[in-house]
């Protein structure tokens, strides 16, 4: 599957057949005002982008898969733990471990753009969360689950 520019805002619901190719994430990424938006999902990850605005964070969390976040624009702050912070710019890559507490911030005057890999997938196929609220909310009422085909490990 080749995904033209306006398709690759339009994420997979079903499991996918064959390969996706997304030309230029940053410009793709920086299309979308939205904070979190799930550009595809498969059996076994998930490719998300988001976009903090500036003075927002990603909000501390846990997560029971792996993330992989490659930060395409603007300049930020890895927190581990709660304590330990490094700063972040465009072109670095930050893999979390399942069970590590982190949180990122946009300390940049332009908004922090991430484009991140959960293993397995995170989230409803076709999330689209306009702020982090509204993101905490859908998954704290349980609105945001993975498909089933898409939890495999």
């Amino acid at each position: 599957m080749f995904a033209s520019f306006a398709s690759q805002l339009k994420p997979n619901t079903q499991p996918p057949k064959g390969f996706a190719i997304f030309h230029n994430v940053e410009e793709v990424a920086s299309q979308s005002d939205k904070f979190r938006r799930v550009l595809w999902t498969g059996t076994h990850s998930q490719l998300v982008i988001m976009t903090v605005p500036v003075g927002g964070e990603i909000g501390q969390e846990t997560h029971t898969v792996d993330q992989h976040l490659f930060f395409l624009s603007g300049k930020g702050q890895a927190i581990e733990g709660g304590t330990k912070t490094t700063d972040i710019h465009p072109g670095d890559l930050v893999i979390v471990p399942a069970g590590t507490l982190h949180n990122f911030k946009n300390s940049g005057p332009t908004p922090l753009i991430v484009a991140t890999v959960y293993a397995p997938a995170e989230h409803k196929a076709d999330t689209v969360h306009d702020t982090l609220e509204q993101g905490d909310k859908l998954e704290e009422e349980g609105k945001d689950e993975p498909p089933e085909w898409a939890k495999q490990k």
